[in-house]
């Protein structure tokens, strides 16, 4: 048995060896694998957005409100169910921005009112801009 440490000899022995420093060494590549699947995950749900606004857009342009209520309606359930994801993405002025617009358009498409559906849809393209650019 060594009693006497050699300068530069690994000194985590002493406090549970190989286990202690293991722990500790895999810590970090668990913490980066779960942000890249944070940020992979986040681009998936980028387009899912924009194909939605898009779709709403769309519905606007025709007159069509009661898609346009519904489409408004699976935006704002698309919001909810992913608002952790944007917490954790962007800014609380951003996706509270987001949840004030949603607000908003919905009670543009029920005025009927294009330019201001259009305007908030705007406003929410540029608030998940924002978010997912990093």
């Amino acid at each position: 048995m060594k009693f006497f440490y050699i300068i530069g000899q690994d000194k985590g022995k002493h406090v549970g060896g190989r286990i202690f420093m293991m722990k500790f060494t895999k810590l970090p590549i668990l913490i980066c694998l779960l942000i890249s699947l944070l940020v992979l995950g986040g681009c998936k749900s980028e387009n899912v957005f924009y194909e939605k606004i898009n779709d709403i857009n769309e519905s606007v342009s025709h007159s069509n409100w009661k898609q346009t209520k519904e489409g408004v309606k699976k935006l704002s359930n698309m919001y909810k169910e992913k608002e952790w994801k944007l917490q954790l993405l962007g800014d609380e002025a951003e996706y509270e921005g987001i949840n004030v617009e949603l607000e908003v358009l919905k009670e543009s498409a029920d005025a009927k009112d294009k330019t201001q559906v259009k305007v908030a849809l705007g406003t929410i393209r540029g608030h998940l801009k924002d978010i997912f650019s990093f």
